[in-house]
């Protein structure tokens, strides 16, 4: 079962990423789903560890959790929470932003991902991976013990 917050929704799909990439899939489907799963490990940061402390604060974090931009998303995980990312895993979630719309429909800025973004998008879910599942050990053992 899928637990029902940000980050168990990426894992259930990094999980299929996963299977489908190592079995050599490439569809531009996945360029899209990447950084789908990098904006929910982000936002599961967010959701779990921002803690505004005004009405303004609340008001920019709830901003937060409602963008697909990654770059909207690292800038709030290090400027409003103060928190450091990893230069390779910030350029390369940078990298894939603009993926989940531009590889879904056709339009001006549409194309068709390449094996290349398939590739930077799994190395960019690998990084937003690693980068939260730290993130999580940090968090919960800085919290007071009960």
């Amino acid at each position: 079962m899928v637990d029902n917050n940000y980050f168990g929704f990426a894992e259930n799909d990094y999980r299929f990423f996963e299977q489908t990439y190592k079995m050599g899939i490439k569809g531009s489907a996945q360029a899209s789903l990447g950084q789908s799963i990098c904006e929910r490990y982000l936002k599961h940061i967010i959701d779990e560890y921002a803690n505004p402390e005004d009405e303004i604060e609340s008001l920019k974090k709830q901003s937060a959790l409602r963008t697909h931009s990654l770059h909207k998303l690292l800038r709030y995980i290090k400027e409003d929470m103060e928190l450091t990312i990893p230069e390779t895993a910030e350029n390369k979630l940078e990298r894939i932003d603009g993926f989940y719309f531009t590889t879904r429909y056709p339009g001006d800025d549409s194309f068709v991902a390449s094996e290349k973004d398939i590739d930077d998008a799994w190395e960019a879910v690998q990084s937003a991976r690693t980068f939260t599942t730290d993130m999580i050990r940090k968090m919960e053992s800085d919290e007071p013990e009960p």
